[in-house]
């Protein structure tokens, strides 16, 4: 929510600031900017103070960022930024540390699937509510939604925090080292492969949701309401698929099987998306659409929770936190290198087909690491 929140006020703080709302795109690049810098630190804090208080301290950096944010100063968003950027870096590897300690075997894609449905709904949350309040009572209100809904949630968690946290050890992040997360992933060829394939799948990812309305305004002549509609049932459809893609993976027992065929069919719909035109019936659209948000916008738990499976014993949270490193980055990377190709190609539909590429190189890296998982798959069933 907190990072979700300025996209929306965009407009309003723009004003109160005096710059173009489109300068938005690069505090959100610094918060992810940021967040793909401290993951291999932050992650690797988590069993030093325990994953119940690291969750406690990347809420209130939360608090303190929007708190700055609030003064409307430019060097303050920046600084509040950075700070929001630094939460979202401990938060992933904690949360994925306390899941995958207390959720059953049998259903941990599922339970993490549920956690990754958080991320869209936080969107689907700040642009129902943030409008709104800033219309009513202005865009710093907007803000302190989040910053009452934090504190509220790192007040609640104390409770639970001494269970929680009883596996927390006051040497355990000196002795791995600041970068341990980074050295783990690499030192690990399945979890190697298997992050190099996040960067792919959340470059196609955020190059969809940050370019798929301007496509079909510009180059498929559909208004901006119609082209909203379609992108939002993109993530309408991927919220749901989360949880099922989740369940079937629990169901069939393979996490990485299941995310080679949402890589497959993502890519075909890559494909696709460069031939639409403003000849394709609606409903065609619609069901691109949908299919992209089921497989494209979906795989994130699934990849969580095998990045947290192929970590060594008691080493989770550094292991998700290296692995999310390359998820940032392809968060980064992906519209920057979309926009680039664009001035070089000149239609969005033709940029797709560096979709297709980046989304077929994702692939094949999962399918090096589905390899590399066969023979103790097969020791374990044996």
């Amino acid at each position: 929510m907190g990072s979700s929140a300025f996209p929306v006020i965009a407009p309003a703080l723009a004003v109160t600031l005096g710059v173009e709302p489109s300068l938005v795109g690069y505090q959100v690049s610094l918060i992810y900017g940021t967040a793909m810098a401290g993951s291999p630190f932050m992650g690797n804090l988590v069993p030093r103070w325990g994953a119940c208080r690291a969750m406690q301290v990347g809420l209130i950096t939360t608090v303190l960022g929007l708190l700055l944010a609030m003064t409307a100063g430019l060097a303050e968003i920046i600084a509040g930024s950075v700070l929001l950027g630094l939460s979202l870096s401990v938060m992933q590897p904690a949360s994925a540390h306390l899941l995958f300690r207390f959720s059953p075997p049998e259903n941990r894609n599922l339970i993490f699937s549920i956690k990754q449905t958080g991320i869209p709904l936080g969107w689907a949350l700040m642009g129902a509510i943030a409008p709104a309040v800033t219309v009513a009572l202005g865009w710093r209100w907007a803000l302190g939604v989040v910053v009452i809904a934090s504190l509220a949630t790192a007040a609640a968690i104390q409770l639970p925090r001494a269970a929680w946290d009883d596996d927390r050890g006051a040497s355990a992040g000196a002795r791995r080292g600041l970068l341990a997360g980074l050295r783990l992933v690499w030192r690990y060829p399945a979890l190697r492969w298997l992050s190099l394939m996040s960067f792919c799948f959340a470059f196609v990812q955020l190059c969809f949701a940050t370019f798929g309305v301007t496509m079909l305004v510009e180059d498929i002549g559909y208004s901006l309401v119609a082209a909203g509609f379609l992108l939002s049932l993109v993530f309408a459809a991927g919220v749901t698929a989360r949880i099922l893609w989740g369940w079937v993976a629990d169901l069939v027992g393979d996490s990485l099987l299941v995310l080679v065929a949402l890589g497959l069919v993502m890519v075909i719909c890559c494909i696709l998306l460069t031939f639409i035109s403003g000849a394709w019936p609606g409903w065609a659209l619609m069901v691109l659409f949908v299919v992209f948000g089921a497989t494209g916008v979906s795989w994130n738990g699934i990849f969580i929770a095998e990045a947290a499976r192929l970590a060594p014993q008691g080493q989770v949270s550094s292991a998700v936190g290296g692995a999310m490193v390359w998820n940032f980055g392809g968060v980064l990377a992906g519209p920057a290198l979309f926009a680039l190709t664009y001035k070089l190609v000149g239609s969005y539909t033709g940029t797709f087909w560096l979709l297709v590429l980046v989304g077929v190189t994702g692939c094949s890296f999962l399918a090096a690491a589905f390899a590399m998982t066969r023979p103790a798959r097969a020791t374990a069933s044996g």
